[in-house]
């Protein structure tokens, strides 16, 4: 598993309160956890400030297209690639 993987599925654990073995990088982020927009956008925003990647990197659409651990995942290897 990638470092950025582990990161994203580390962060939503911590989001969701819970054990990160129980993150699957295609589970469905609303239907699966709950997750809601607001939740989101704490997920993105934790990220960032966590790797370094400015918030202002993604739009809102590209937050609102993110179904998954992994569409989380490539948005910021995507954006990382960018910024190097």
């Amino acid at each position: 598993m990638s470092n950025l993987q582990s990161t994203v599925k580390r962060n939503l654990a911590e989001l969701l309160d819970v054990d990160v073995d129980r993150i699957a990088l295609d589970a469905n982020l609303s239907d699966e956890y709950g997750l809601t927009s607001l939740n989101l956008v704490l997920l993105v925003t934790s990220l960032c400030e966590e790797t370094g990647i400015p918030v202002f990197s993604f739009t809102d659409k590209d937050i609102a297209s993110l179904r998954t651990p992994r569409d989380v995942v490539t948005l910021f290897a995507t954006a990382g690639r960018q910024e190097a």
